[in-house]
């Protein structure tokens, strides 16, 4: 068994030109972590492409359980979403995968706040530029924690992205 603790983030990947990333501002090929201002600007001046994106779970914790759990090992993730949208797309691609995680019912997600939530943006060159907004991730903290899950597990991934979160 396998046990993570990260970021929950929903990847929203959308094609654009290397002008458009230039228009936005955007370094491309980074990870930036970007307010949620930042994200709505970007999203404001993506309307027109938005009808083709894409939506699914992501994070290099969550990417990593869905991964093992579809070949065949058992999985828990530990994680934080709202009670949003992005929480339900989130909470749905752990399920399907047959990912364990602490929501017994879709009731104990209701935590207030946004989702997180990664703005991927690809170029013709299949270069990806991420705008990621932590969200409700940014208070994970040790009451997230299911230890009796840990102990059950043979592997333990901790996202190295939460060195830099208290």
């Amino acid at each position: 068994a396998a046990y993570a603790i990260g970021a929950a983030l929903v990847d929203t990947e959308i094609q654009v030109t290397d002008d458009e990333l230039s228009s936005m501002g955007v370094e491309k090929g980074m990870m930036t972590l970007v307010d949620q201002a930042r994200q709505a600007e970007m999203l404001t001046q993506l309307s027109d492409h938005l009808i083709a994106a894409s939506h699914a779970s992501g994070g290099s914790a969550g990417n990593s359980m869905i991964a093992t759990a579809l070949m065949g090992s058992a999985t828990y993730m530990t994680c934080k979403v709202a009670d949003d949208p992005d929480g339900d797309i989130y909470l749905a691609d752990l399920d399907e995968s047959g990912v364990a995680h602490g929501f017994s019912d879709r009731s104990d997600a209701g935590v207030t706040g946004v989702t997180g939530k990664c703005i991927v943006l690809i170029t013709p060159d299949a270069e990806r530029s991420l705008n990621t907004h932590l969200g409700i991730s940014e208070t994970l903290s040790t009451d997230e924690v299911n230890e009796a899950a840990i102990r059950d597990s043979e592997w333990v991934y901790l996202e190295g992205y939460l060195v830099t979160s208290p």
